[in-house]
Formats: structure tokens, C-alpha cells, sequence
């Protein structure tokens, strides 16, 4: 019962922390702009980057991978990873709560953004730093290659499995991701009605070669 209260309390913690607007907030205080006035009119760190620069960018970006990061890696030191059918799926379950948060902000009368920076900050918690320069790599040469963002991220959640799955066979990693790539699909669902969208580059090297 203890183990699941702990579980309980991290899980709202990891609500709590998911939901705080950082993007939002950065682009008051900086931009002195709502960055849901811009683009697609999500409350993330892109919009605060095309709102303001690189530097409200970088910290708004900072500031959302670390709501997912800090209380989930807390979380894991404090609570640990036993075997047993409750901790894994309590386990993910602590990873998976500042992905809602983000996604259904109670600050943003629950309405969110697209949830990539905090799941991304929770993929860095449960592999130990790993999935950052991963997650850069893969971010990297998706969108070298193409231009259509969900298909960037999409695939990039399906190689985290890939990858994280084999290097800590837990039942809890496999739960997590099946509930955090539902969401990111859920919340990109309109953008994959267009497809692969090849950059221009390989259009021209196609005719080229061809």
C-alpha cells in the first residue's frame, strides 16, 4: 500500500510539473507575445523560437524537456524499479504523467501543446541521458530527409523502442511508450493526411540521376 501511495504522489508531481506553460510563460516574459498567436498555435517551444528567437527558444525548449526529465528521474532514484506488476505499471505511469500534464494543461484550462519536449525529457530520464543524443541523431536526419513534423516524430518514438527497449528489457518502458506514442499521434492526427514531404535537395538529385 506504501508503494503505492509513493507511486501515486510522484504521479501527481509529474502532472503537476508537466502542465506549467513554460513556453507560454518565457514568451510573456520575454517576447511580451502569446506564442498560441503564432504558427500552429501551439503553447511550445517552437512557437516561443519563431516568436522571439533563439533565446527565449532555447530556454523555453530547456525548461520543457526538464519538466519531464526532473520529476520522473526523482521519481525513479526514490521509488527504484522492482519486478513486480504494480511498481511497472506505476512506473510508467510516473513517466507518462507530464506528458499529460503538457498535453491537457489545467493552467491552460486543459488544452495543450503537442507534448514533444516533456516526453522527450521523460525518454531521458528512464535511459540515463541516452535518448538525448539519440533523439538528437534521429530529429536530425529525419528532418534532413523530410519536412512533414509528425512523420519526424512519429518515427522517432518507434526508434526509441527500437533502440531503449533491448537495453532495459522492462515491461514498464514497453507500457510508457505504448501510451506516449498514442498521445503524440492523437495530437498530431491532422498533419498526417500530407504525407512524406521530401525535401527539395533529393527532388533535385532524383532528377539528376535519373
Amino acid at each position: 500500500m506504501e508503494s503505492i501511495i509513493e507511486l501515486a504522489i510522484w504521479i501527481l508531481i509529474g502532472f503537476v510539473c508537466g502542465s506549467v506553460p513554460w513556453a507560454v510563460i518565457v514568451g510573456n516574459l520575454l517576447v511580451r507575445d502569446d506564442v498560441r498567436s503564432i504558427g500552429d498555435g501551439n503553447p511550445g517551444a517552437i512557437n516561443a523560437w519563431k516568436s522571439g528567437g533563439w533565446v527565449p527558444g532555447m530556454i523555453s525548449m530547456t525548461l520543457e524537456i526538464g519538466k519531464g526529465f526532473f520529476p520522473v528521474y526523482f521519481a525513479m532514484q526514490y521509488v527504484g524499479q522492482s519486478s513486480g506488476a504494480v511498481s511497472q505499471a506505476g512506473l510508467a505511469l510516473v513517466a507518462f504523467a507530464p506528458i499529460v500534464g503538457h498535453g491537457w494543461s489545467p493552467f491552460l484550462r486543459f488544452k495543450g501543446g503537442k507534448a514533444l519536449a516533456a516526453s522527450w525529457g521523460s525518454w531521458i530520464a528512464i535511459t540515463g541521458g541516452v535518448a538525448f543524443p539519440v533523439g538528437c541523431l534521429l530529429l536530425g536526419l529525419m528532418h534532413l530527409f523530410q519536412r512533414n513534423h509528425a512523420i519526424t516524430v512519429t518515427f522517432c518514438l518507434f526508434m526509441f523502442l527500437a533502440v531503449f527497449l533491448p537495453l532495459q528489457i522492462q515491461p514498464y518502458v514497453f507500457l510508457f511508450w505504448v501510451a506516449n506514442v498514442t498521445v503524440v499521434i492523437y495530437k498530431h492526427r491532422t498533419e498526417y493526411s500530407t504525407g512524406i514531404l521530401v525535401r527539395e535537395w533529393i527532388v533535385r538529385l532524383t532528377r539528376k540521376l535519373a
